[in-house]
């Protein structure tokens, strides 16, 4: 009577272990397969906001430049979608569209550099902000055409 008792427990005890390698083994699957998942997933998040960054300068550049060419007092209005991370957008020597962005690797700068004279509102020496980008979602940006400049507000 006795061994059979001892059978009983070994058998619980077996059950589990077995319980317990089961479980083991799916925690052995799910979190590194989580892990793929969730890295995928920020990797494409920041491919994303790159495309829409540089869909937003070019758009910018290109608008600018079609607009500048067409003479004085041309303009246009774009409505363009600006991503989370951008943390400003300035005008460089009028020539260059510069957005800073903010990634998991730091700040990068992402230039667009154009073949007209940009600027706007808001210049300080060889330096234009451009206030209006450095926030999220859907800007309306205003191109207008001067006489040796393209001027570029957020509206």
């Amino acid at each position: 009577m006795e061994k059979s008792h001892q059978a009983k427990g070994h058998g619980k005890a077996q059950a589990s272990m077995e319980y317990l390698l089961v479980v083991a083994l799916t925690f052995a699957i799910i979190v590194p397969t989580t892990y793929l998942f969730y890295s995928y997933s920020k990797e494409s998040t920041q491919e994303i906001a790159d495309t829409q960054i540089t869909k937003l300068g070019r758009g910018i550049v290109d608008a600018a430049e079609s607009i500048f060419y067409s003479g004085q007092g041309s303009k246009a209005t774009l409505e363009l979608n600006v991503p989370d991370n951008v943390g400003s957008a300035v005008i460089i020597d009028g020539r260059e569209l510069v957005f800073n962005m903010t990634t998991s690797f730091g700040v990068s700068e992402i230039v667009f550099l154009s073949s007209v004279n940009l600027t706007t509102k808001a210049c300080i020496a060889n330096t234009c902000n451009i206030p209006g980008l450095s926030s999220s979602g859907l800007k309306k940006v205003k191109v207008e055409a001067g006489k040796n400049s393209v001027s570029i507000d957020v509206i």
